[in-house]
């Protein structure tokens, strides 16, 4: 469960608090990112996280996935949103003019099993927002590792947390009706 410090605010400047010191860049958008509210999800931000997920996992991965499969995943609203009801309350979201543009879920264990920002707010620091909440809140609760997996394809995935000092600890391949894909699995010492 995220739990941590409360809300905050964040305008182009350093949050002054010291567990997430984070930078907003403006992106080249008609109107530049220049507040964000991190903020834990309430259970009616089921459905608008679950639209979000589908597209941003969509848009990343639309190159690597075959058409049908593509297809089935854009009508997959309701089940995903149904999972994410169940899941809500490990989960914190970036706010921007109070429309949920990004979403991290953490679990008790130290895995980050998801992070997900929409298309046309990547590059603007929501992500790593998000990201240090996530380690933040891991740290605050004695996690001495983080986990998460990642599609190997999903190469600016890989290099987000390479970047961040993530180093691949193995793969793992899945198959699903029509598609088979490998997942990079990868840790990072928290303490």
């Amino acid at each position: 469960m995220l739990s941590g410090p409360r809300p905050f605010l964040l305008i182009n400047e350093v949050e002054t608090s010291s567990v997430y010191p984070l930078k907003i860049r403006a992106r080249k958008r008609e109107r530049p990112v220049t507040a964000l509210l991190i903020r834990p999800a309430t259970a009616d931000d089921s459905t608008p996280i679950a639209a979000l997920v589908r597209e941003a996992w969509l848009a990343a991965n639309q190159n690597i996935l075959p058409g049908d499969t593509v297809t089935r995943l854009q009508r997959s609203s309701k089940h995903l949103a149904g999972f994410v009801a169940g899941e809500w309350t490990s989960i914190r979201v970036a706010e921007y003019e109070n429309h949920i543009v990004g979403a991290v879920g953490v679990n008790p264990a130290g895995v980050i099993w998801m992070l997900y920002v929409l298309p046309s707010y990547q590059g603007c620091g929501v992500g790593s927002a998000l990201y240090d909440a996530a380690i933040g809140t891991m740290r605050e609760a004695g996690s001495r590792k983080a986990l998460l997996e990642v599609l190997a394809a999903n190469e600016n995935a890989v290099a987000f947390y390479r970047s961040r000092g993530w180093v691949a600890e193995g793969r793992r391949t899945e198959h699903i009706p029509g598609f088979r894909f490998t997942t990079v699995r990868m840790g990072l010492a928290l303490a």
